[in-house]
């Protein structure tokens, strides 16, 4: 199956008008809510947030997309997460350990003519435990765009309960560079270097309606036009470590629930992130009430189509998410999307609120922009 996502990923490419144009694959995920809560807390540095009983899961949409490394290229399906900085795949061992990499696509350094050893070591911790591995380099092909010696990770372990029935075999981060804490800069560093693009600029469409495995584009180098509505908004960037920015307000009816608040805008969320005291104030705003058995907030499922609408003031737009946004659905329980992250200090909006809006990542101006997506667009083979 995967195989052939790639094969059909593949075909989809595109470059034009100087836009690079990368589809998303979308898949229908259980998560486990404990780990989800677990990989903010460790990829944001919380020190304390809230637990879940381990049985507690939902299901949720997830979107990957095809790269190539190498040359000849060796194809592999990654989680494109703003919210990391590190481009990583599994390493082909040739020992029996590689069967812990199970299904996935393994990078196998003895078949790429470009291939350079860097030899760091680097080193990751996951909610189920550490991935490591060593640095290398080796050219990089986004849609056909190549990349030189991109620095990146190849791993020889992986914590198995969380990768090894992962749909995606690694992660490329697309977060801001720190010298002093990251290995190594994220690729799209090195598509500005190269002068890879016309604009240093990425944008997310997420196609969350819809039956098709088909689930959107990520577009290098500009917008696309086709995929939103009305115009974008933008707000400047906070903090250039994360894609931190400011929210004027945002209210739930006439409740105000948060007032020039810190969020940072995370592909690698599927939900919508926030800090202990928020977390209750907005769910009990929705009218959610505690699940005894799982400790999360619910709602009548009868009911979504009444819940009332969070309005998000961000630069000069307004942003609404209804309950049919926020709420999830896992057999016959409706789950909240809002989860609660603890002593952070910000809110983390994720694939409910990106999948809602158009998002653009702007690295020239230094800003994040919105606008609302258009639903059922066509991307045709």
């Amino acid at each position: 199956m995967l195989k052939t996502l790639l094969i059909l990923c593949g075909s989809l490419l595109l470059c034009e008008g100087g836009l690079v144009k990368i589809p998303l694959i979308k898949f229908v995920e259980e998560k486990n809510l404990s780990h989800e809560l677990q990989k903010l807390q460790i990829k944001f540095n919380i020190t304390d947030i809230a637990t879940m009983p381990p049985k507690y899961h939902y299901l949720d949409f997830s979107f990957y997309g095809k790269i190539t490394i190498g040359t000849p290229p060796q194809d592999f399906l990654v989680l494109f997460d703003t919210g990391s900085h590190l481009l990583w795949v599994p390493l082909k061992t040739y020992t029996l350990d590689n069967e812990d990499f199970g299904r996935h696509h393994q990078y196998d350094p003895e078949k790429s003519q470009t291939y350079q050893l860097n030899g760091q070591p680097f080193f990751m911790i996951y909610e189920s435990g550490y991935l490591s591995g060593h640095l290398v380099e080796d050219t990089v092909s986004l849609a056909g765009k190549e990349i030189q010696n991109v620095t990146f990770g190849v791993a020889t372990y992986r914590p198995d309960a969380t990768f090894r029935y992962a749909p995606y075999d690694g992660v490329m981060g697309m977060s801001f560079f720190n010298s002093s804490l990251h290995y190594a800069p994220p690729i799209f560093y090195d598509l500005m270097k190269q002068h890879k693009l016309e604009e240093n600029v990425f944008s997310f469409y997420y196609l969350r309606n819809g039956s098709t495995r088909l689930g959107g584009e990520l577009t290098l180098g500009g917008i696309n036009p086709d995929h939103f509505e009305g115009q974008l908004h933008y707000v400047n960037i906070s903090r250039k470590y994360h894609w931190q920015f400011e929210v004027e307000s945002a209210h739930v009816n006439k409740i105000q629930v948060c007032k020039k608040c810190q969020v940072i805008a995370d592909t690698g969320c599927n939900g919508i992130g926030l800090p202990r005291d928020d977390y209750h104030r907005v769910n009990r705003a929705i009218g959610a009430t505690i699940d005894p058995e799982t400790y999360q907030f619910v709602v009548d499922c009868n009911k979504i189509n009444q819940l009332p609408e969070i309005t998000f003031k961000i630069g000069d737009g307004i942003f609404t998410l209804s309950g049919q946004d926020y709420i999830k659905r896992l057999n016959n329980r409706c789950v909240s999307g809002f989860h609660n992250i603890g002593s952070a200090k910000f809110w983390i909006l994720g694939d409910l609120f990106i999948g809602k809006y158009y998002t653009v990542f702007d690295f020239d101006k230094s800003r994040v922009g919105f606008a609302k997506t258009k639903q059922n667009i066509q991307i045709t083979i």
